[in-house]
């Protein structure tokens, strides 16, 4: 989450645009009522933290998992669970898949990990894993995510 102060002139869309996310996402997050007014000086909060995690891929005839892994510096697995897919899985041309953002790497959490792990993992300290996500469970199939600054 990010907390943007309202300049004069911004408009939720223009602020959903820099920040490169839905405007309802700025509204729910903010529980905003209609017409949207925003006030000079007012705080928002932006709900950043899926949108600075993932683009958008559309799926080109001959791409495999496999292949968009190795190009996206990610690995099957991660690109098949968060896609909600079996990592032998056929995709198809036009298809959208998640892909991870260029300085964003992912890790999915098996059973007996500890913060430890996962921080060597991302080759990191356990506070910078603390600090790049919310809430740590440590269960098994918890998505953690590490920003390379």
């Amino acid at each position: 989450m990010d907390t943007y102060i309202v300049e004069k002139g911004d408009t939720i869309e223009a602020i959903g645009k820099k920040y490169n996310i839905p405007v309802i996402e700025i509204i729910k997050a903010n529980n905003l009522k209609e017409p949207y007014l925003l006030m000079e000086g007012q705080s928002l909060t932006i709900p950043t933290s899926l949108y600075n995690i993932f683009d958008y891929y559309t799926v080109k005839k001959g791409d495999t998992l496999y292949k968009l892994a190795e190009e996206n510096k990610t690995t099957v697995n991660i690109l098949a669970e968060v896609n909600g897919l079996n990592k032998d899985e056929y995709i198809y041309e036009g298809q959208t898949l998640l892909v991870p953002k260029k300085d964003v790497s992912l890790y999915i959490t098996k059973t007996g990990d500890t913060i430890e792990d996962v921080a060597v993992f991302f080759k990191t300290v356990a506070t910078d894993v603390i600090y790049s996500n919310n809430n740590i469970y440590l269960l098994p199939g918890q998505l953690i995510v590490y920003t390379r600054a």
